[in-house]
């Protein structure tokens, strides 16, 4: 917390120092307090902002920014990394403010720092990290009433605890690729997602969060549930025909689900709808 009052108190002050005196002096001080032209870098991050009602505040997005609708009409800032991200052309939107992703878009902070450009690097490696974030954004964007009735109306979604007689929770197989087989480990995103529906993750004990794990494992630890991306162009038919899955659970009983990757891993306000989506499957 003592950070993000340092950011906005550095950031008031670079802002104020523009604001031109007239006698209007304390209404301009107020729309200049928060920022105009915000560059978002994050697919999550766009649907943060859009979700509190910041969207006129943003100046471009990432070219992945595809959600609400409304965000792919906006100006492209490029990708995920530095191949695709142009300094340059970050300038030349004029930013006041950018929205990163931790891991991608670290390679940007000395230059932003340089230039005196205030920034908010995105973590959230949790719902509850998710929640801080909404409320952090929130303030940073002058949204802070909006952002608290989002993560309010996030955390009324969560399913109950279920009350089935069954003694364990179902286990649940979330392929994030299958050439070669990577799954969603005990830091992933996707492991929250995964017990706030109610079930356990079959990779939970491994600390990676997105480990290269093999054909094997996933056999021998028998999931009830497979989730398969959309994005990895599988079907539940090309599935259940892989050697040897037959005598998995998830396939004996027809519980493999074909998902949106982007509802499922991306740690925005909609990570509650494939919370409750999967909770019911």
């Amino acid at each position: 917390m003592k950070s993000l009052k340092k950011l906005l108190f550095l950031f008031s002050l670079s802002l104020l120092s523009q604001v031109y005196f007239s006698c209007n002096k304390t209404q301009v001080e107020k729309e200049t307090l928060y920022p105009q032209r915000i560059i978002s870098l994050s697919p999550a991050g766009t649907e943060i902002l859009f979700a509190i009602g910041a969207e006129s505040q943003i100046a471009a997005v990432s070219d992945f920014s595809d959600y609400p609708p409304q965000a792919m009409e906006l100006p492209k800032a490029g990708g995920f990394d530095g191949n695709t991200i142009s300094l340059e052309r970050l300038l030349s939107f004029n930013p006041d403010f950018l929205y990163l992703s931790d891991g991608m878009h670290n390679f940007l902070i000395e230059k932003l720092n340089e230039f005196k450009i205030p920034f908010y690097l995105s973590k959230a490696d949790s719902f509850e990290s998710l929640k801080q974030e909404i409320l952090d954004i929130g303030e940073i964007t002058g949204h802070g009433g909006q952002a608290k009735s989002l993560v309010s109306e996030m955390c009324a979604k969560l399913p109950s605890e279920k009350t089935e007689e069954s003694n364990l929770p179902k286990t649940v197989y979330y392929e994030i690729w299958n050439e070669p087989y990577m799954s969603a480990g005990k830091l992933s995103f996707i492991n929250d997602v995964i017990q706030l529906a109610g079930f356990n993750n079959i990779f939970a004990d491994i600390s990676e969060a997105y480990p290269v794990v093999s054909e094997e494992s996933i056999i021998a630890r028998q999931p009830e549930i497979i989730l398969i991306p959309v994005s990895s162009m599988n079907t539940v038919e090309s599935v259940k025909n892989r050697n040897g899955w037959d005598s998995i659970p998830a396939v004996k009983n027809n519980k493999i689900f074909v998902v949106d990757d982007n509802l499922y891993s991306r740690p925005g306000p909609r990570i509650i709808d494939a919370i409750c989506e999967l909770s019911q499957f």
